[in-house]
């Protein structure tokens, strides 16, 4: 038992630290780029309108992984890049082959009209695997300075105090043993 509880107090605290480096790393990651990040393939993205409403709306993160175009079918929801190198995320409402080559034409599930740019392979940087509600709200919220001194610079910092708190603990035990 005593064995567990040694590995627990050394395995946590690591294990704190590289959660916050990854979500560190993560916003950091997300700010200085305008692609989105990629963990072991997949893309989280935060959902800014409400095109897709009823399957998910905005402040929701949506999972997406690259997927070879041929392997896309009407119905799929993809996010792709547009003009101005914007990610949408919409659904495949039909499949054109044009000189060889597969378009797409898309549509938000909540939009009146289908969306006027024809999509390419190219243009594509995933298809929709599943959404978690809400959670873009607090990937954005993270990303300005009350939500990172919260979520980020609060914690590290209790971790560093609760650290060297210990490490005093341990030299008094110490210098305890060597005067007995």
């Amino acid at each position: 038992m005593e064995q567990v509880m040694l590995f627990v107090k050394k395995a946590v605290p690591g294990a704190i630290i590289l959660f916050i480096m990854m979500i560190i790393l993560s916003i950091f990651a997300s700010i200085s780029s305008s692609k989105p990040l990629t963990v072991f393939g997949f893309k989280p993205l935060t959902v800014l309108s409400n095109s897709m409403v009823p399957v998910f709306e905005a402040g929701d993160v949506i999972i997406i992984r690259e997927i070879d175009a041929e392997d896309l079918k009407e119905g799929d929801i993809i996010s792709f890049y547009n003009e101005e190198k914007n990610l949408i995320t919409h659904r495949i409402t039909s499949i054109v082959v044009k000189d060889g080559e597969r378009q797409f034409y898309t549509k938000g599930d909540n939009n009146n009209t289908a969306d006027e740019e024809v999509i390419t392979a190219s243009d594509i940087a995933g298809k929709e695997l599943f959404h978690i509600p809400k959670l873009g709200y607090l990937s954005n919220y993270t990303k300005g300075p009350i939500g990172f001194l919260l979520f980020i610079v609060l914690p590290l910092t209790g971790y560093v105090c609760l650290s060297v708190y210990e490490k005093m603990n341990q030299v008094k035990k110490q210098e305890g043993f060597t005067k007995t």
